[in-house]
This record gives structure tokens, C-alpha cells and sequence, in this order.
């Protein structure tokens, strides 16, 4: 099994590049500690970015499509960030959900991802 080598504090990880750990992670499985540390640098982005988003939902008019595809994009985070697992495959599976919702928010954050 590959190893993902862990950044070193000198080296900043951009969103991009913890989106692309992430994603990678259900093929080269990181160790337990690198998948807890993903999973806490995820979960801060998501919470830095659902009130972002959801001002912005806040602000458009409700029904429109705009509008639903925020809702549908804090609702998929508010229930990856709901979900923990303890497996190495189903932690790796959660990290890659978790990263799709925060990708989204991003997106829609107007972010560097």
C-alpha cells in the first residue's frame, strides 16, 4: 500500500491540494493520523464555508434554482460533516464525501478550489 508523505509545517497546503489528498485517499488509504488531520483541516474549511453560503442563500430568492442548488450543497455538508467512521476504507470513503461538499462550497464561495 502507498504512503502519502504528511506536509511539513514549512510547506502551507492550499485547498486544492487537501481537495486532492482527499480525493486520492480511498486509492492510497493515508495513514491513521494523516486521515485524522485531513479530516480536522476539512472540517475547519466546511465551517469557515457553510455561513458563507448560507448568507448567500439567505439573500437569493427562495425556490429559484440558484437558491436550491446552495441549499442542496449545505445540506450534503451539514450531513457529511454528521458522518464519522473508524474503518481505514469507510474513514477514506467519509474524507472524499467530505471533500466533494466542501469543494462545492467553495465553489460557490468564490474560493481558489
Amino acid at each position: 500500500m502507498l504512503s502519502v508523505p504528511t506536509p511539513t509545517p514549512a510547506e502551507p497546503v492550499t485547498l486544492p491540494a487537501l481537495l486532492d489528498e482527499a480525493f486520492s485517499s480511498t486509492r492510497i488509504r493515508p495513514e491513521p493520523a494523516r486521515q485524522a488531520e485531513l479530516e480536522r483541516q476539512l472540517r475547519a474549511e466546511a465551517d469557515r464555508l457553510v455561513p458563507l453560503v448560507q448568507a448567500q442563500a439567505d439573500r437569493i430568492n427562495r425556490g429559484t434554482r440558484a437558491w436550491y442548488s446552495r441549499d442542496k450543497a449545505l445540506a450534503d455538508a451539514r450531513e457529511a460533516l454528521a458522518t464519522t467512521s473508524t474503518g481505514s476504507l469507510a474513514a477514506c470513503r467519509a474524507l472524499a464525501q467530505l471533500a466533494r461538499s466542501v469543494r462545492a462550497l467553495d465553489e460557490y464561495a468564490g474560493g481558489e478550489a
